[in-house]
Formats: structure tokens, sequence, C-alpha cells
């Protein structure tokens, strides 16, 4: 193999590698546009400057940043824009490689949130992915010159437009209904019941010959160890913890999810829900008309909830639950899951739900909702079939209506 080559073999290589890498970034973020902004609101609650920065100014930025970064991607795999193209790479790298040195040295966060919740990296891993993908886009530039784009100079355009209205098509969707896939620990399918919380156990410590050791409930010691004290260790703060005012009452409401039961998971209960609490209302009308009823999980507590409550005036019962379960449970800031026996059917933000579909009288059943995965997937496959339909399309049209050379007969 010739230098020139080998040059034109290593830049696609770097190419496609550190395009892969942005479509997939960009692609998660685009899904879960709720779970990017719950990111950024942690960096910036960091910094103490999360009430200074507007919450629509963030959902903004997430949504460019992740269209950018997946577009960049299309881009550098594809071969298009071949100078400008790494440079937006670097351009991202400029400030995600410094911000991942900083959050490896600092950690203000458990993970920097590349891959959205589809893949999650340690910051040691984050950081060393962002220095070699750097150093990929360099030689990238270096080497753009030297290949030839998959899509001809009139048609790269093209590989613009259709990757933007797909990632926006998923961003839209997954902002005002649900994410089109699910990869938290309750996705469609998922059966809710007292074994979905990590309750706190205890350890006890012990010593013997000046050694200290932590043992499990079932792993006591013998009489030859000295009781040191008992250690209760945390549970896992990602699951479901209901409370009833200061009870928690978590296994008792998931054992008891027999029938169509309905949860109301309101993650933001400020008077944007309250605009919505008669639409509320009415679903629990129509699910109780039908035997079944409603549970209200609200992300607020004591004073706090009691005010919410006084406002909405809930036709159902209502609980305390930690926000942070709330959101691996449902996104938005009020969302419906529907249960059938305790197993989770759907998931639906409530403001994308028609008030006409309650008059139906199996509309748990037969709720509009995202199929989990197959409309991705399907989505997905069109957006390949239309990068690859529109260059094809373009070499055949020029091709065909290119002049014929003049014979000199």
């Amino acid at each position: 193999m010739s230098g020139a080559a080998m040059l034109r073999a290593a830049t696609w290589l770097c190419r496609v590698l550190t395009g892969a890498t942005f479509v997939v970034s960009g692609w998660a973020k685009c899904i879960d546009p709720p779970g990017f902004v719950y990111k950024i609101d942690e960096y910036l609650a960091a910094w103490g400057i999360s009430a200074a920065i507007p919450p629509d100014i963030v959902i903004v930025f997430a949504v460019g940043l992740s269209l950018f970064e997946m577009v960049t991607g299309v881009l550098l795999a594809t071969g298009c824009m071949r100078r400008a193209a790494p440079i937006c790479g670097l351009l991202l790298m400029a400030v995600m490689l410094p911000l991942s040195i900083y959050i490896y040295v600092a950690e203000p966060v458990a993970d920097c949130g590349c891959f959205g919740d589809f893949i999650i990296l340690s910051n040691g891993a984050t950081m060393w992915k962002n220095v070699v993908i750097t150093l990929m886009l360099g030689w990238a530039q270096y080497g753009s010159k030297h290949i030839v784009p998959l899509y001809r100079p009139s048609t790269q355009w093209l590989a613009i437009a259709i990757s933007a209205a797909y990632g926006l098509t998923l961003a839209f969707i997954g902002w005002n209904i649900q994410p089109m896939v699910d990869f938290r620990p309750y996705p469609v399918g998922t059966a809710l019941n007292g074994e979905a919380v990590e309750e706190a156990t205890p350890t006890f410590i012990y010593s013997k010959d000046g050694e200290e050791r932590e043992f499990a409930l079932d792993a006591l010691p013998d009489s030859t160890w000295t009781f040191v004290s008992a250690v209760e260790s945390e549970g896992d703060e990602t699951a479901l913890a209901i409370f009833d005012d200061d009870y928690e009452v978590t296994d008792e409401i998931l054992s008891d999810l027999d029938g169509d039961v309905l949860l109301l998971a309101v993650n933001n209960p400020d008077i944007e829900y309250i605009t919505r609490a008669r639409l509320a209302n009415e679903i629990n009308d129509s699910i109780t008309a039908r035997g079944g009823r409603m549970i209200g999980l609200v992300a607020a507590s004591g004073e706090a909830l009691e005010q919410w409550t006084d406002l909405a005036r809930p036709h159902f019962e209502v609980y305390s639950c930690g926000d942070t379960g709330l959101k691996q449970l449902v996104r938005g800031n009020a969302s419906i899951v529907a249960l059938r026996d305790g197993e989770i059917m759907w998931k639906r933000s409530l403001v994308s739900i028609d008030p006409a579909m309650l008059r139906d009288s199996a509309f748990v059943d037969d709720m509009p909702v995202i199929d989990n995965g197959s409309d991705a997937r399907n989505l997905t496959l069109l957006w390949i079939l239309l990068m690859i339909i529109f260059p094809t399309a373009d070499r055949g049209i020029r091709r065909l209506f290119r002049k014929k050379p003049k014979s000199n007969d």
C-alpha cells in the first residue's frame, strides 16, 4: 500500500470512528432531552448558577447541542465538508475535553452524561475518550484534502437537513410525549413491586487482633471477633421511595397494584401543573368509573405538598416521592404511568393526552403511545434509507440529463 493510500485509510478511519461516537452521543441525548436537561442542571447546581439560567435557555441549549453533535458526526463519517466537519468536532472537544478533565479531578457530578443513560462512563474513561477523539480529529483535519466524500458537494446539504430533521423528531417526541427508547430502570413491561426498592440494610463492624472488618447480617463472625459498631448502608437513591407524611409506605403501595392503576408522577409541582390539574382529575374520574384507580406521586413533602394539594385539589390519593426516583420512572413535569396488575403498560406526559380519549371505554388499552424501541428503530431505518436514496437519486438524475458529446459524423 502506497503512502497516499495509507494516509487516506488513516483519515477515513479517524473520521468514521469519531463520527460514529458523535452520532451515538448526540442520538442518545436527542432521544431523551429531559434527561440531558437534568444532567445540565446538575452541572449548574454544582457551579452554583442554576438559579441564574432560565429553564427555556437550558432546554434550547440541550437540544441544539445534541443536534449539532449528531450532525457533525454524520458529516465526519460520510466525508462531507472535508475541512469544516473536523473543525466543528474540534470546537466541540475544545469545550468537552477541558470539562472532562475538570470532572475527573473535581468530581462535581457522578458521570458526564456524554451518552445519556444509554452508556454510563466513569469520569476517568470519559477524559481519556475525549483525549483520543481530539487526537483523531486533528489527524482527520490534517488528511482532509486526501479523501473523497460519499456525497457530491451539491447534495451534502441533504445530509445535514435529513439528519437534523431526524434528530428534531426524536427530541420533539422525547420532550412532549416520552423518550422513544427507555434506558432507565423502569421500562414498559417492568413489574412494579416491593422488590423495585433497594432498602437500606445494616452491616456490622467487628475487630480481631487490631484488624477491623465489616460483615453483613447473614455473615456475622465467630466469638473470637469483638463487636465495634453497626453501620446503616444507604439504599439506591434512584429507586422509588413513597411517603405518607413521615412514614414510608413504598411496600404497601407497590404491593397493592391489582387491576388497572394509573400513577400520576409530578416531578415539578409548580404552577405549570396546576393548569392541567383539571385534566388529571378527569383522568382519575374516567379510570375510577371503569373500576381502576389513580395514585399521585409528587416530588414535594410537608408544607410544600400541602400547598400543592390545596391548589390542585386532586380527586385521588397523593403521596410524596423522591425527585430522583420519579425521574427514573418517567420523564416530564407531569406524566401518567399506566399499570395492569403492577406491570407498566405505557407512559405518556400529561400534556400529550387528548381528553377525548377518556371517553373510550378501553382508553387504558387503546391509548396511542410510543412503542418502546420499535418506533425508534423504524424511524432510524427511514433516516438511513433517505440518506442512501437522495445521493443515489442525485447521481442518477445527473447522469440522465447529462449532455451527450456531439458526434463529428
